[in-house]
């Protein structure tokens, strides 16, 4: 062997800290404290201490939904935690930190239930918390450096989506707008509660084949919504079958938890499916056009998509579900899911807008 021979060197990914790991993480944590104190309705005469939680005996009734709910809970907050503290805390290092994290937050938390009728502080939710908080850091921890420093996730968020931010925040923020029931399966910006229309169309419908359109529609408009903020050698076809999956993933849990296991898929109907395998094939096909017209069917099915939720009347399945779930046991969070179903729509109008202005901008540039 040559005396030049030299062997080839391991590429070292740089330990660089992921502040949009922090910022994450921040969000998170006001997110758990809203669950977990909402409606915020302190009374501090309850006679009460404010740490009885800590040495109360077990309760005689422990529900698994609540305890897989408390653990569900705390495993990103854990994960998170990780991608937060990198490369200043690793390995063990990290998951203590994590570990203390969760147990003050749940502990603090719990503490403050204290003085809320409608919640009920145990030192049981205290420890599912902490085990989730634990089992997402375990999650985290293996993973390689170039992905716990933000380096892989950069270079696939340029490559993929360049500087649009906005596809990236719709393409995260999507299952969780499905969370909260609406007309149809993958159906958003049902605003009627909010400004009560008259609906033109009476209850002589077949509410089948409403529910197949709204269903197409609405995949396609969020489909082609998000693929028009991506770059063209992403894989879009394939990212928008991996959200679909998920999505339908989080729906059925989430139902489970909301309604019973047995109905986690109740609202998948044969109409929806329908719906969905249609829009599906409907959006590869779309996704081949040119930039250009995929921003026109963007804006027409969302537009559609919107007409068709505020201006036809419900599904009596729908009103049903709706009122189950304001008794159900995600109650704290109905609001909120509320919320993204509604604004989504608006957030992919106002992205769409500023796309198009993008490209009136280049190609002015270019004519000049």
């Amino acid at each position: 062997m040559s005396d030049n021979f030299q062997r080839p060197q391991r590429l070292i990914w740089p330990d660089l800290p992921m502040p949009t790991a922090r910022i994450a993480s921040l969000v998170y944590v006001l997110l758990i404290i809203y669950a977990s104190i909402f409606p915020f309705n302190f009374n501090v005469e309850v006679g009460a201490s404010i740490l009885d939680w800590v040495i109360a005996p077990i309760p005689r009734y422990i529900t698994s939904f609540d305890v897989f709910t408390n653990i569900l809970g705390y495993i990103p907050l854990g994960f998170l935690t990780v991608f937060a503290v990198y490369p200043r805390l690793k390995a063990y290092r990290a998951l203590l930190f994590a570990l203390l994290l969760g147990g003050l937050l749940s502990g603090s938390l719990e503490s403050l239930q204290t003085w809320l009728s409608t919640r009920i502080p145990s030192n049981v939710d205290w420890w599912a918390n902490m085990g989730g908080a634990t089992l997402g850091a375990l999650l985290a921890i293996p993973m390689d450096p170039k992905w716990l420093s933000g380096s892989g996730f950069q270079h696939r968020r340029i490559e993929w989506f360049g500087m649009r931010t906005s596809g990236l925040i719709l393409l995260m923020v999507f299952p969780f707008a499905q969370i909260y029931p609406q007309t149809a399966w993958l159906a958003m910006g049902d605003w009627g509660s909010l400004w009560s229309p008259q609906v033109p169309w009476k209850s002589n419908l077949n509410f089948a084949t409403l529910e197949i359109a709204s269903t197409m529609v609405a995949w396609l408009a969020a489909g082609t919504c998000m693929a028009v903020t991506m770059r063209t050698r992403a894989p879009r076809i394939r990212i928008l079958m991996i959200l679909l999956v998920l999505t339908i993933i989080l729906k059925a849990l989430f139902s489970g938890m909301q309604f019973g296991v047995d109905k986690s898929f109740t609202w998948l109907t044969p109409a929806a499916i329908w719906g969905m395998i249609f829009a599906t094939l409907l959006l590869i096909a779309t996704l081949q056009l040119s930039h250009r017209w995929l921003n026109v069917v963007a804006i027409l099915s969302l537009g559609c998509m919107v007409f068709l939720m505020n201006f036809f009347p419900k599904n009596p399945y729908y009103i049903v579900t709706i009122q189950e779930w304001r008794q159900g046991r995600l109650i704290h969070f109905n609001y909120l899911m509320a919320w993204l179903a509604w604004l989504w729509p608006i957030g992919a109008g106002l992205s769409l807008l500023r796309g198009i202005k993008q490209g009136l901008k280049q190609t002015l540039k270019q004519s000049f």
